[in-house]
């Protein structure tokens, strides 16, 4: 059944819904939901609504606790045992991780573009300085439970959408970052510090330099927080921090002449499933 309306995460004006709309213009609507949480729910009832299986979804690809090497294909989103097919999750971590990509940026900022050595230099810089909070929300992420999440993400909350990013990313100031959200959701979460300590050191190899998230830290690593820990070079840079920067990055997609499907596989695939399916 082809797809009329697909779901996704965010509000009306989200990176999400101004990606999709550019990516599968002319091929479907897309339908902002805000969190993703429920979300399966609400495509079982819209199906009901419609009498037919045309509404579907897409979800951020989240912190993976067991690393799959990317192969820049949507992933399928299906009930456990199969027999329900809601949709498709993103290969990387969340929408972020596809707009600081150095090719998403050169072809969409065009004569605004940065030097592109320097933008690449920098954001390798950014993946080292951020790699073992990334093991701290990597464990964090891995221990929630159904009852109430734990959130993945610490520290003060950052810019007009509260992005929770810390002043310091060494491995002390992780270890305690963990300790303090355990402790305030301990009751509700029954998650232990030990299980989540433990996690901590099993992805701290695989996050730091040359480990196996490490190298592929544009799927793994949260592109908000590659973006924060570039914030000040792109305020040197004439950007006035993180925000405007991805504002130009999202205006240039739904500018762009170019059909941005071409700009990446994982696009491509993602318009050729949903065009066929």
């Amino acid at each position: 059944m082809p797809v009329a309306q697909l779901l996704c995460e965010g509000g009306n004006n989200s990176p999400d819904v101004r990606v999709l709309s550019k990516l599968l213009s002319g091929i479907c609507e897309i339908k902002p939901l805000g969190g993703k949480y429920g979300m399966g729910a609400k495509i079982i009832a819209r199906r009901e609504a419609f009498g037919q299986n045309c509404v579907y979804g897409i979800l951020d690809g989240d912190f993976l606790k067991d690393w799959v090497i990317p192969s820049d294909h949507p992933k399928e989103w299906k009930t456990s045992d199969g027999s329900i097919h809601f949709g498709w999750r993103w290969e990387r971590k969340e929408i972020e991780n596809y707009l600081i990509d150095p090719i998403v940026v050169e072809r969409a900022l065009g004569e605004n573009l940065p030097d592109i050595h320097q933008y690449k230099t920098e954001l390798e810089l950014a993946k080292e300085n951020i790699s073992i909070y990334q093991a701290a929300r990597t464990a964090l992420s891995a221990n929630r439970t159904r009852f109430k999440d734990v959130p993945s993400a610490f520290g003060p909350k950052r810019g007009k959408e509260k992005h929770p990013f810390p002043d310091t990313l060494d491995q002390e100031s992780c270890t305690q970052g963990i300790q303090r959200l355990i402790e305030q959701h301990q009751e509700s979460q029954l998650v232990s510090l030990e299980n989540v300590n433990s996690s901590f050191e099993k992805f701290l190899p695989e996050c730091a330099n040359e480990g196996i998230r490490n190298q592929h830290y544009l799927h793994a690593f949260a592109g908000k927080d590659l973006f924060w820990s570039m914030n000040q070079w792109f305020v040197d840079n004439g950007f006035k921090g993180v925000w405007v920067f991805r504002e130009k990055v999202l205006s240039g997609i739904q500018k762009t002449t170019d059909d941005i499907s071409t700009w990446l596989p994982e696009w491509g695939e993602l318009r050729e499933v949903i065009s066929n399916l």
